[in-house]
C-alpha cells in the first residue's frame, strides 16, 4: 500500500472492482479503507482474494513476501493470479513462476511506467508478460489503473523495457540539467529555453516533465533515488548477462549513485540535476514553473503530455494553450 499499491486499490475500487483484503507492514498505510479487511499476513491475502496484486520497492522485498510459512506462495491455489507490479529482478520471477504454476495458480509480470503523478489518474502504462491468454483475461481489471496496456510476450520480457526505461530517464535528465545550465549561464530566459527544446527535435517525455519539476526546485520527490538506482543495477545486470556494453548508459548509472551517496536514499530520483547546481552555485528555479502539474495522453501508444498551470509558448500565429 505505498504510492502505487495505493493508487491502484483507489482505482479499482472507483471502477467498482471487489477489494475485500488489503496488506502492509505498515498498517496506517492500511486506513482510510472502511470496506477492507487488513490482513496478518501475504498467505491470508492470497487465501482469501482470485487475485493478489502486489506493489513493492526492491528484490529482496518481492523475495520476503513470496516465501516461508506465511507467504504468498503457501496461500496460493489451483486457479488463483498473482499479479506483480514490482520492478524487480526477473530471474527470480522466473523461478517463482514455476512454483506458482506447481500450485496450479498464475503469475502475471506487471511493471508500470509514466511517472506515479500519473498513475491517480489511470494514466500510466504497464507492460504485461507470462501467458497471453491470462493478460487478455485481466485486461479490463488493468484498464481501471492505466491506459495503455502492453503485452510484451512471455514471462520476464516486461521488465526488461520497464527499466530501460527509467535509465534512459537518468540519461535524459542528466543531459537536460546540463543544457537547461548552459542557458542559464548565458542569459537566456529558461522558459523560453524549454519551450524552445520541446519545440525541436531534442524534445522527450523527460524534458516536459523532469525539466519543469528541476525549475520548481523539487526532483519530483514522488519517487527515491535509491529506487531509481535500484532499476538502474537491474539494466547493467541484464545488459551483462548479455555481454552488451553500458557506456553512455553506465555513465549514467554512474552519476546516478554518486548523487545517492551525496544527498542520500530517500533524496528525489531527479537529484542529479541539484547535484550539478550545487557544484556550479548556480539555481535552475524558474517561477514560471512554479505552479505547473501535467497529465498524459494515449496518442497511437505514445504517451503525449499535457501541461497545466503555465502557459506555453507558440507561434504567435497560432492561439496559446493554457
Amino acid at each position: 500500500m505505498g504510492h502505487v499499491g495505493t493508487a491502484v486499490t483507489q482505482n479499482l475500487l472507483k471502477s467498482d472492482y471487489k477489494v475485500t483484503t488489503i496488506l502492509d507492514l505498515d498498517k496506517d498505510k492500511c486506513s482510510n479503507y472502511p470496506t477492507c479487511k487488513v490482513a496478518t499476513s501475504p498467505r491470508q491475502v492470497a487465501e482469501e482474494v482470485d487475485i493478489t496484486i502486489t506493489a513493492l520497492p526492491m528484490p529482496p522485498h518481492v523475495k520476503a513476501m513470496f516465501e516461508g510459512d506465511n507467504g504468498l506462495l503457501a496461500g496460493m491455489d489451483k486457479g488463483k493470479i498473482w499479479i506483480d507490479h514490482s520492478t524487480t529482478d526477473y530471474e527470480a520471477t522466473m523461478i517463482y513462476n514455476e512454483m506458482v504454476i506447481d500450485k496450479g495458480a498464475q503469475l502475471l509480470e506487471a511493471p508500470i511506467t509514466g511517472g506515479l503523478a500519473a498513475l491517480s489518474k489511470g494514466q500510466m502504462t504497464v507492460f504485461t508478460a507470462g501467458d497471453e491468454t491470462l493478460a487478455t483475461q485481466v485486461r479490463p481489471l488493468m484498464k481501471a489503473s492505466f491506459q495503455n496496456v502492453l503485452y510484451t510476450g512471455p514471462l520476464g520480457t516486461a521488465m526488461i523495457p520497464k527499466v530501460f526505461s527509467n535509465l534512459l530517464c537518468a540519461v535524459n535528465i542528466i543531459a537536460a540539467a546540463e543544457a537547461m545550465m548552459v542557458a542559464k549561464k548565458a542569459g537566456l530566459d529558461m522558459k523560453t529555453f524549454w519551450d524552445a527544446i520541446r519545440s525541436s527535435s531534442g524534445n522527450s517525455f523527460v524534458w516536459e516533465t523532469g525539466g519543469p519539476m528541476v525549475m520548481q526546485g523539487n526532483y519530483d520527490p514522488s519517487f527515491d533515488i535509491a529506487l531509481h538506482c535500484k532499476d538502474n543495477q537491474l539494466c547493467y545486470d541484464i545488459a551483462k548477462k548479455h555481454k552488451v556494453p553500458l557506456e553512455v548508459c553506465g555513465l549514467a548509472q554512474q552519476i546516478f549513485h554518486h548523487t545517492m551517496y551525496r544527498y542520500g536514499d530517500t533524496a528525489p530520483c531527479y537529484s542529479s540535476a541539484k547535484m550539478l547546481e550545487d557544484n556550479l552555485n548556480e539555481s535552475l528555479y524558474c517561477e514560471d514553473f512554479k505552479d505547473w502539474t501535467y497529465s498524459i495522453d494515449d496518442v497511437d501508444g505514445s504517451a503525449v503530455i499535457r501541461h497545466h498551470g503555465i502557459t506555453l509558448t507558440q507561434d504567435p500565429d497560432k492561439k496559446a494553450e493554457k
